[in-house]
């Protein structure tokens, strides 16, 4: 498995859905410009080289997971357990082949943390679930809610800031991480079925 940055070179690896979802850049009941999706990529690329991080296995696409800047992310500023902090980038969303794949899930934000800090950013904030639903699967994130699994994100390390009702709003200080080598034999040796499109 590698992970790739999101930018105007690899776009084309999302689904369609994704290309064209401007729920994170809009506030509700706005009318979103038609270009808005392909300005907000450009921005956020201008500010951190990227938008998000794509999972491959092989050539073919896993996964991927957006990211940005909070103040680029208007629907963040009106959300239940919102806004988020100035001094933070906000995971939005997720999408995996195999929403219960949840080891790419982890990998690829584990990347994503690594990217960050390595670009020098304080924090990683994200929204989710105040409490895990009865019977619920156990993913990374739950796309009909646009919202992550709260004991995925406490798991790596998230803690919660700010709950309101159903959601929650939890911080990773990216200071924390210790940086350390992504590959190794012993990481080369697992295999794990993954669910996957060609690209």
């Amino acid at each position: 498995m590698r992970a790739i940055d999101l930018s105007a070179g690899t776009r084309d690896l999302l689904a369609p859905t994704c290309q064209g979802c401007v729920w994170w850049q809009t506030l509700p009941a706005a009318t979103p410009a038609p270009d808005l999706r392909q300005a907000w990529e450009q921005e956020a690329e201008a500010e951190a080289g990227f938008f998000g991080r794509a999972l491959l296995e092989g050539g073919a696409v896993v996964g991927w997971m957006h990211t940005a800047a909070a103040r680029l992310l208007p629907r963040a500023r009106c959300l239940p357990a919102g806004p988020p902090s100035p001094d933070a980038y906000v995971l939005t969303c997720s999408y995996f082949y195999d929403e219960e794949y949840l080891r790419g899930f982890q990998f690829l934000l584990q990347e994503i943390e690594a990217s960050l800090k390595h670009r020098r950013i304080a924090a990683l904030e994200a929204f989710g679930l105040s409490r895990a639903r009865p019977g619920d699967p156990f993913r990374g994130y739950i796309r009909e809610l646009n919202l992550f699994h709260p004991e995925v994100l406490e798991g790596g390390g998230f803690r919660r800031v700010q709950s309101k009702g159903e959601i929650a709003r939890f911080r990773l200080d990216l200071a924390t991480l210790v940086e350390a080598p992504r590959h190794s034999v012993a990481w080369e040796r697992v295999e794990a079925p993954a669910a996957a499109q060609p690209v």
